[in-house]
């Protein structure tokens, strides 16, 4: 990341960060809103253990026809638009009981924003890492 100072994590760090934020607020579960690589979510999955449990990631599950919750987006023929993805994400994250963002993202401003009108926002919000930087940065690819 060549941004100053970088605003991404590695993996095990950013575990680390999410770890201490489900343990404080009881999250039994947590909703994962990525485009990040299968590989990625798989190492973040096995690195978030509180006491002991590793604790579940869950995505916007894939159309499937045997269930109806994105009927409606599929009779409009809009399920596969990316920009209605993103809304269904946010949506998902604004009403969550806690939100943890990116730092420097558009995305979760407009949730901290969704969060703040609705009167869904947590104690426990906060961005990945809050007041920390990365301990590793990759140099060149």
């Amino acid at each position: 990341n060549a941004k100053q100072p970088s605003c991404f994590f590695p993996i095990p760090q950013a575990a680390e960060c999410i770890s201490r934020i489900v343990e404080r607020a009881s999250a039994p579960v947590i909703y994962l809103s990525t485009d990040a690589a299968e590989s990625e979510t798989g190492l973040l999955q096995s690195l978030i253990v509180v006491k002991g449990k590793v604790v579940p990631l869950v995505k916007r599950p894939a159309r499937n026809a045997a269930e109806k919750w994105d009927a409606l987006l599929y009779r409009a023929k809009i399920e596969d638009d990316n920009q209605v993805k993103a809304m269904l994400d946010k949506t998902i994250c604004a009403m969550s009981n806690v939100f943890i963002g990116a730092p420097g993202s558009t995305f979760t401003d407009d949730i901290l924003r969704l969060r703040k009108d609705w009167g869904s926002a947590s104690t426990c919000d906060e961005h990945l890492c809050q007041g920390e930087v990365p301990n590793f940065i990759a140099e060149g690819e």
